[in-house]
C-alpha cells in the first residue's frame, strides 16, 4: 500500500510539475507576467525570486501550480504587474502558446522517457513463454502458478512461440485447458479453466508472461518512443470518441483510487516499469487537457478560436465563469470516477 501511495504521487508530481513548466516558460517567452511557481502545498519552507517570479517549495513537496497574471482579473494581487504584462491583453498568438505549452511538455515528457526506457533495455520483441507475473486471486493463483514458471505446452501441445499457447488459452474461455510448465528443471502440469473477460472478449487464467527486448543505439530508440508516443495518441482519440459516441461507458474509466492502484501495479515490477506507466500516462493527461472542455487548456484554447472567429477577445471574466461551472462538471465526474474505484475495490 505504501509503495502504491509514494509511486502514485511520484508520477502525478513529475507529471504536473512537466506541465505547469510549460506555461511558465511559454507565458514569460509571450511576455506575461508570472507571479508564483510552485512545488507541493502548505507552509512554504524555501523561496527566491528571479526575473519577476517567485519560486516556492512547500512542506509537501506534492504536485505544483503556475500563477500566470491576468487570467484571473478580479485578483487583487496583481494590481501592482503592469497591464500590458497580463494575458488578457495579449494578442491571440501570444496567448496561443503558453496555453498550449502544458500539454505539449506532457507529450514531450511521455517522448523522452519511452526513449530513455528503450535507451536501457531495447525495444518490445515479442514475449517469452516466462510467467513473470500472477494476479492475486486469479484461477493462476488458485492451481498454483507462480512467477518464474515457463509455460511449455498447453493441452499437450508444444508451441515455440508463446504468443500462439496464449492465443490458445484467449481461445477457451469457460473451457477446461491442460498446461505443461517447468519450474527449477522439474516438469509440472496443471488444469485450469479460463475465465472470460467480457470487455476483451477472451479468457484469462490470470497470468503475465514476461517480454524480450532487442537492443538499439539511441538513434532507433528515440524513433521507437516517437512511434510508442503517436501511437497512444491516436489510441487516447479514438478512446475519448468512442466515449462521446456511446461505444464506451463512463464507468469504463479509471478515477484516482483506480489510477493509484495500476501504478502501484506497475512500481511493483521495478522502477523502468514505473517510469513506461509514467509516459503512457502523461500522454494521457495531455490529450484529455486538449479537449475543447470549459476548465481544460483545451476550453482557452477554443475561446481563441473564437476570438479568432469574433475579430475580438470574449470578455475575461465572462470565459472564468463558464470554466468555473466546467470545474464542478469535472469535479462532480472525479467523485463519480472514485465511488466506482471503490466499488471495485471492495468487489
Amino acid at each position: 500500500m505504501l509503495l502504491t501511495i509514494i509511486s502514485f504521487l511520484f508520477v502525478f508530481t513529475i507529471i504536473t510539475l512537466a506541465h505547469e513548466f510549460g506555461h511558465l516558460v511559454f507565458a514569460k517567452r509571450a511576455g506575461i507576467a508570472v507571479p508564483e511557481f510552485g512545488i507541493g502545498f502548505g507552509p512554504t519552507i524555501f523561496s527566491f525570486k528571479k526575473n519577476g517570479t517567485t519560486y516556492h517549495l512547500h512542506a509537501l513537496p506534492i504536485l505544483g501550480y503556475v500563477k500566470i497574471a491576468g487570467l484571473d482579473a478580479d485578483d487583487e494581487t496583481e494590481k501592482d504587474i503592469p497591464e500590458d504584462q497580463k494575458y488578457y491583453t495579449k494578442k491571440i498568438s501570444q496567448k496561443f502558446l503558453p496555453i498550449l505549452s502544458g500539454a505539449l511538455m506532457n507529450l514531450l515528457l511521455g517522448f523522452l522517457v519511452f526513449s530513455f526506457v528503450f535507451m536501457l533495455v531495447g525495444i518490445p520483441a515479442g514475449i517469452s513463454n516466462e510467467i513473470s507475473a500472477i494476479s492475486p486471486g486469479s484461477e493462476a493463483a488458485k492451481i498454483g502458478l507462480q512467477a518464474g514458471d515457463r509455460l511449455i505446452a498447453v493441452n499437450g501441445q508444444n508451441y515455440n512461440n508463446a504468443e500462439d499457447a496464449v492465443k490458445v488459452i484467449h481461445q477457451s474461455p469457460g473451457k477446461e485447458v491442460r498446461l505443461t510448465i517447468t519450474r527449477d528443471g522439474q516438469t509440472k502440469y496443471f488444469k485450469a479453466t479460463p475465465e472470460l473477460n467480457k470487455k476483451m472478449k477472451i479468457g484469462l487464467i490470470g497470468f503475465s508472461l514476461r517480454a524480450n527486448y532487442k537492443k538499439v543505439n539511441p538513434l532507433m530508440a528515440l524513433y521507437h518512443g516517437w512511434l510508442e508516443t503517436w501511437g497512444l495518441i491516436v489510441l487516447v482519440l479514438t478512446l475519448v470518441g468512442k466515449l462521446f459516441i456511446g461505444r464506451l461507458s463512463l464507468f469504463d474509466l479509471a478515477g484516482p483510487v483506480g489510477i493509484a492502484q495500476i501504478t502501484g501495479q506497475y512500481a511493483h515490477h521495478g522502477i523502468l516499469s514505473l517510469l513506461s506507466f509514467m509516459a503512457f500516462f502523461s500522454i494521457n493527461v495531455a490529450i484529455i487537457n486538449l479537449l475543447p472542455l470549459p476548465a481544460l487548456d483545451g476550453g482557452r484554447l477554443f475561446f481563441l478560436l473564437i476570438e479568432v472567429i469574433r475579430g475580438k477577445p470574449i470578455d475575461i471574466k465572462k470565459e472564468n465563469r463558464i470554466h468555473a461551472v466546467g470545474l464542478y462538471v469535472f469535479l462532480g465526474l472525479l467523485a463519480i470516477l472514485t465511488i466506482n474505484d471503490l466499488i471495485r475495490v471492495f468487489r
